[in-house]
This record gives structure tokens, C-alpha cells and sequence, in this order.
């Protein structure tokens, strides 16, 4: 479904998860760090952090659970990114930007590169960035206020004096990866892109063209792939083969149009999502066949309650003393939190979580992650406390 529309009242719960292996010696020689506990804290409109330890198949488990009743007018989650696809920032400086009072980091991403998310990024029910080939898998919360997890891809055409053709990218360049564009497509790219190259969507491909079009007429063509942001009121047509050759014959001043959206297996639309990996879990079942690469430190979202409770979930690992959660066995840990459908976001030193505690004036970084501090990455999940007006 490709419709934009505006959600007026959430009534999904969130439920954020941070789970982490206990440090200490093994678990034979420390009883104590496997006893399970249970503490919670309200931090926010509708919104209880509840801390668990329990024991783990490693080792002792750490989690760190934020439940949020979305049903309450007073909260609702959102997307945080750095305000560019093509760019990253620490989860802390997105969620402080943003007024987010908690938040956890999103997709997997061009690490060292561009920057941009691997999945579909939707905000407010806009799709600013259409997947790569074979990661539509996207998670967030519809117009209907429910969360769910389901395939977003891009819907779009361009509209040329010599026709219309469809579009086959949306703001994705990323370079290390295979060229984003089909063989004879047309991608297209606004100003939410950044400033980013965008020769990575056309790698190795050839002819290759580039046209600039402002206020729906075109300004410039070229016939490589240009750089540096797109100015406010326009956007980018890239093509390669047939869709290049298309691009070629346009003339200034000539009138070209697009038209784009969402297109999703949902029901309705998402208000916002981020892109996933793997099926975690799927109808209650914890699914088989996953990667079981060892212990790492490992972020997932999930839903229960026919998408009426988002669980965010991350596991900390990969150090002395934390051996952190394999595939499986985060699958098994979130099935037991009640989630009925999950899939994993980006681990590794991606993984953070950030709160405001009561009494606090700004955000505390929950987990210790694998870097040693932030990493900078390309988005995240925010919660937001709603104000009355």
C-alpha cells in the first residue's frame, strides 16, 4: 500500500529491551549473578524500566526492559536519524536532537562509507529510502497505530516527455554493494539523500546519465553520477542503460514528474519503520536456520499482543566475561518476554540504549558498548513524551 497518511493517536505499547550477560566469573562460581531479579522505575509518561537478571544459556543475563503503553496520548515512538540518509550519528546525539526521553539504535548500515541504512527507512508515513535488494523486511508501527513487521519495498514512476518509466531506487548509492539500480532503471534522489556520492547505484554499469530537476523542470544533465547535496525543491533522476539513454534525450527546461511511496505486504501503510534481518521469531515460533556465529552483542524489535506492545531488544556481549547471546538464543530470550513476532537490527558495537532518568537532566547510556563509547550509526527507534496543547 503506497498511502501517506497521519496518525493521530497511537495505541501500540513498547516494550525496549537492553539485555546483557552479567560480568563476572562462570556461572558455577557465581550463584549469586544467576538468582533472578526483577527492579522498575517509571521514566516517562505510561513508560516503566524494569531491569531483569536471569540466567542465560552462556551465563547470567542482564536486561534492561522500558514497557511503554502507547494507548497512553502521552507517549508514542518514532524514527530518529541523523536528518540525511547518507550520514550517522550517536543514538544520544539523534534522540537529544529529537526530544526522545529513550531510545536504541535501528538498522544495519554502510559502515565506513556512506552511512545509509541497509533496510527501508518510513517517516510519517513517507518512504525516504527505498531497501536494497533483498532487504525489504521493515518493522515499526502502521497508520493504524499497531506495530508490526512485514516487506517494504518502493512504488514509483517517473514521468518523461517520452514516456513514463518505473523507478527502481530511491536514495540508496551505497558503495561495497552490489550497483542498486537495474540494469536499465532509473533511480531517484531527493534532498533527504545528503550530500553523499551517488555513483555507488550505478557501479559498473553503463551508459550512465544524470539529470537535475527543479520546480518539475529540468536544469542540468549529465552523463556520470554527480555528488553533493540536492538543493531544496528538486531532485535527482539516475538511470543506467535504457534508463540512461531516457535521461540523455531530456532538454532543459523540459517537464518531468515523480510519483513514489510505500508499497508493504500490511495492511495499511507504516507511519514509521526501520529496516530488519533476520525472522527472529514468527507466529510464536522461534525460527530455525539462524546464523549461530557465537556471543555478540545483538538488537532486535518485536511485537506482542497483535502489535499492541513493541518489545526493542539488545544483547550485550563479546568480551571477558560477557559471551552475549548467539542468533537462536536472543530468538529464544525474546519469545520468553511474550513477543510473537521479532526480528534482529544492527549488533555489534551498534548496540545502545539511552534513557532520562527521573531527576536527570539529560540521557544516560544504559549498556557498555563494544567500542567503548557511542557508535555513530544511521538510525534509531525514540520514545517521545507527548505534550497536551
Amino acid at each position: 500500500m503506497g498511502a501517506i497518511g497521519t496518525l493521530r493517536g497511537l495505541r501500540a505499547g513498547v516494550v525496549i529491551v537492553l539485555c546483557a550477560a552479567a560480568l563476572g566469573t562462570a556461572v558455577a562460581t557465581a550463584p549469586a549473578a544467576a538468582r533472578p531479579t526483577r527492579t522498575q522505575q517509571a521514566i516517562g509518561p505510561g513508560t516503566v524500566l524494569e531491569r531483569i537478571r536471569e540466567a542465560g544459556p552462556g551465563g547470567p543475563i542482564e536486561a534492561y526492559v522500558i514497557r511503554v503503553d502507547l494507548a497512553d496520548p502521552g507517549v508514542r515512538a518514532g524514527l530518529l536519524y541523523p536528518g540525511s540518509i547518507a550520514a550517522v550519528r550517536t543514538v544520544s546525539a539523534m534522540a537529544s536532537a529529537a526530544g526522545a526521553f529513550a531510545a536504541i539504535n535501528g538498522d544495519f548500515f554502510n559502515i565506513g562509507e556512506s552511512g545509509a541504512p541497509v533496510g527501508p527507512v518510513v517517516d510519517g508515513a513517507r518512504l525516504l529510502k527505498a531497501p536494497q535488494p533483498g532487504r525489504g523486511l521493515a518493522a515499526g508501527v502502521g497508520t493504524d497505530g499497531l506495530g508490526r513487521i512485514s516487506n517494504v519495498s518502493l512504488q514509483g514512476f517517473v514521468t518523461l516527455p517520452g514516456g513514463r518509466r518505473a523507478l527502481s531506487d530511491l536514495n540508496d548509492a551505497n558503495p561495497g554493494y552490489p550497483p542498486m539500480l537495474a540494469p536499465d532503471g532509473v533511480g531517484l534522489f531527493t534532498p533527504a539523500w545528503g550530500s553523499y556520492p551517488r555513483a555507488g547505484a550505478v557501479r559498473g554499469l553503463r551508459p550512465v546519465a544524470e539529470a537535475l530537476i527543479h520546480d518539475g523542470r529540468v536544469v542540468r544533465v549529465s552523463d556520470h553520477a554527480g555528488g553533493g547535496p540536492v538543493p531544496a525543491g528538486s531532485y535527482v533522476l539516475l538511470g543506467a542503460g535504457a534508463g540512461a539513454r531516457a535521461l540523455a534525450r531530456l532538454r532543459i527546461g523540459q517537464a518531468v514528474s515523480v510519483t513514489y511511496g510505500q508499497r508493504t505486504t500490511a495492511p495499511v501503510p507504516f507511519q514509521f519503520a526501520i529496516g530488519g534481518k533476520y525472522w527472529l521469531v514468527r507466529g510464536g515460533v522461534v525460527q530455525g536456520g539462524l546464523p549461530t556465529s557465537g556471543g555478540a552483542s545483538r538488537t532486535a524489535v518485536g511485537f506482542a499482543d497483535r502489535g499492541r506492545t513493541m518489545y526493542l531488544v539488545a544483547t550485550e556481549g563479546s568480551r571477558a566475561g560477557v559471551p552475549g547471546l548467539d542468533l537462536p538464543d536472543l530468538a529464544t530470550f525474546v519469545r520468553g518476554l511474550g513477543v510473537s513476532d521479532a526480528v534482529n537490527l544492527d549488533d555489534g558495537g551498534s548496540t545502545t540504549i539511552v534513557v532520562r532518568l527521573p531527576g536527570r537532566a539529560g540521557l544516560t547510556l544504559l549498556n557498555r558498548p563494544d567500542d567503548g563509547a557511542e557508535r555513530r550509526v544511521a538510525n534509531g527507534i525514540g520514545l517521545f513524551a507527548m505534550h497536551a496543547s
